[in-house]
């Protein structure tokens, strides 16, 4: 099945700030997250349903090799939306859980 896959502003922005802190700590670790990241949203693009269901319907990814990190996203139908890219010990969302 094919899916549409859709990353919000949100998600992008929370990605850049996460890119942009990394680097300050050492040049070419953003990088790395970004890489990471991508092959976060070719797993989930691949398999959508592989992460399960969480609050209202919410999947979680973890970043691979960046074990802080997750995607929060959802699958309706044949859309895949990326809500978050989340430190997990930030204050919890109301909205997307913890």
């Amino acid at each position: 099945m094919s899916y549409l896959f859709v990353v919000r502003d949100a998600a992008v922005e929370d990605a850049a700030d996460v890119y942009a802190w990394y680097e300050t700590q050492t040049i070419g670790l953003g990088n790395r997250f970004l890489m990471a990241l991508d092959d976060c949203y070719a797993f989930i693009e691949a398999n959508p349903l592989g992460y399960q269901l969480r609050k209202d319907n919410f999947r979680y990814a973890r970043v691979e090799g960046f074990r802080y990190f997750r995607v929060v996203y959802d699958v309706v139908g044949t859309n895949i939306t990326v809500y978050q890219v989340r430190h997990t010990s930030r204050r919890p969302s109301k909205r997307f859980g913890p």
